[in-house]
């Protein structure tokens, strides 16, 4: 599995994870029992959707602060998921340059949200670089 589609695993997780009211750890279980493939990269997939997981406040808080007219709460789902995915790799995974970062973010976007997500997320995530 390449890093791209590790990426969009860890998105789909995430997404997937706000509908849930188990632990992690199950989720997890469940979650790679079902998408073996994962095991390929599963230390990233790992990094990534634990880190998002356990700091999902401080990454709302920043995300919000580069939402227009929105709040988190009225971001779709799948969008926020996407957002949250994107920062925690801009702030916490070095070897994800940031622009790869967000490059990603907007494909997903493209694919799995509504026809103004992707410029959205450009958005967000490019005032979010800057302001670093």
């Amino acid at each position: 599995m390449s890093r791209i589609e590790t990426r969009e695993s860890a998105v789909i997780f995430i997404y997937q994870s706000t509908f849930k009211d188990i632990s992690y750890e199950e989720q997890l279980d469940q979650y790679i029992a079902l998408n073996e493939e994962l095991l390929d990269d599963i230390e990233y997939f790992k990094n990534v959707t634990s880190g998002v997981i356990s700091k999902k406040q401080e990454l709302d808080d920043l995300i919000s602060k580069f939402l227009v007219k929105w709040t988190i709460s009225r971001l779709p789902r799948m969008d926020l998921a996407i957002l949250e995915t994107a920062a925690y790799e801009i702030l916490y995974v070095d070897e994800v340059p940031t622009s790869v970062a967000i490059n990603e973010a907007v494909k997903l976007s493209k694919k799995y949200g509504t026809p103004d997500s992707s410029s959205y997320v450009n958005g967000v995530l490019s005032s979010l670089e800057k302001s670093l």
